[in-house]
């Protein structure tokens, strides 16, 4: 009989051994394959200014978070209808966000941003892109720790405007 207790214990061993280290926490949300989804960056037909392709190229242009991502020109087509820039529904539905109205949208100003003055050489060239217009940021939350920072103005008026600028991925934990 010692050897049926023996045996029995080795079994628990083994059962505990091979349970799911994670059962019994909670489990972490999944993200939907929309909130994988990239956003829309670029329209094909719209040109990325100069400042944007040589800010973005080479080894400085990277926004630093837990997986310092590099920085990619942004270049949309926007009817600004004298607004200059979108408030935060009208910028998610621009990038297609997979929902615009419940879009997790911040802005900002590029001073506030750049707090610690390492994205400096990033706001010049955006702001040299639009000739001068205002800048601003939008931070959008992509699920989890994940959301994407976009520095961006205007160029051009009307119909014809576009949006400009540089995005990167942040992750945030």
């Amino acid at each position: 009989m010692a050897s049926s207790s023996a045996d029995d214990d080795y079994m628990n061993f083994l059962n505990k051994a091979n349970q799911d280290p994670s059962e019994g926490y909670a489990k972490p949300q999944q993200q939907t394959k929309q909130q994988t989804k990239e956003f829309k960056a670029a329209d094909a037909d719209v040109e990325i200014p100069r400042p944007l392709v040589e800010v973005t190229r080479g080894d400085g242009a990277f926004y630093i978070s837990d997986a310092d991502e590099p920085f990619e020109p942004v270049a949309l087509r926007w009817d600004e209808d004298g607004k200059e820039l979108p408030d935060e529904e009208e910028f998610a539905t621009l990038i297609h966000h997979w929902d615009p109205k419940q879009a997790e949208v911040e802005i900002s100003d590029p001073i506030d941003w750049n707090s610690s003055g390492q994205y400096t050489k990033i706001i010049d060239a955006v702001r040299e892109a639009g000739q001068g217009n205002d800048v601003r940021v939008y931070r959008v939350a992509k699920g989890g720790v994940k959301a994407e920072y976009w520095v961006v103005t205007t160029e051009g008026k009307g119909k014809g405007a576009k949006l400009v600028g540089v995005r990167a991925l942040a992750v945030e934990s």
